[in-house]
């Protein structure tokens, strides 16, 4: 193997163990979403802030419609999101790092591995998890406040079909990664 690709890969390996450390943060969005809630704070919170879009020509949201958010829905609605899509992203970052250090070692088509391309599989089982809650959430800021979320874990109904998609490509990639690791063991075996 190239040594640029050696290096490579320790970098790679690098940033997402940093990642995978950074990533058990994000538990606590859950907990901050849950105290404003108890504050009161989460409309004045999505109204105010720039990472949710107001959808053109409603700038401004009626009294009615603020008084009648669903706060408490919402709130849970998002906590479990940010919580399955989280777990989805150490699954992820946990394969990540241990797939590329068996690639440094050139252990290509080994049975770990084939336990590792699983994991990306169970990695975006969590996702398609995850945004129904997600989209959820976006659903109500939109019909109550007329805003969108366009920042972090902002998931809408189209998402769906596409980590869909994912994972049927994941699995695709499974597969065939289980049958070379078969062929390889094969062909050991008649050596």
């Amino acid at each position: 193997m190239p040594k640029l690709l050696n290096r490579a890969l320790l970098v790679v390996s690098f940033l997402a163990q940093i990642s995978f450390v950074i990533s058990w943060i994000g538990f606590c969005i859950p907990v901050y979403f849950i105290y404003q809630a108890l504050k009161g704070n989460v409309v004045s919170n999505i109204l105010d802030n720039n990472d949710f879009q107001v959808i053109s020509n409603h700038a401004h949201v009626s009294l009615t419609d603020i008084d009648h958010f669903p706060a408490y829905i919402y709130t849970a609605l998002v906590s479990i999101g940010v919580i399955l899509a989280i777990i989805a992203v150490l699954y992820e970052l946990k394969a990540l790092v241990k797939i590329t250090v068996n690639l440094n070692q050139k252990r290509y088509f080994t049975t770990e591995n084939v336990k590792l391309v699983w994991l990306f599989i169970v990695s975006q089982l969590y996702t398609l998890a995850a945004d129904p809650f997600l989209a959820g959430a976006n659903q109500l800021t939109r019909t109550y406040l007329d805003r969108i979320k366009i920042g972090d874990f902002s998931v809408t109904w189209s998402d769906i079909p596409e980590d869909l998609v994912g994972l049927v490509i994941i699995s695709v990639i499974y597969i065939l990664f289980k049958m070379a690791e078969q062929m390889k063991r094969e062909n050991e075996l008649t050596v």
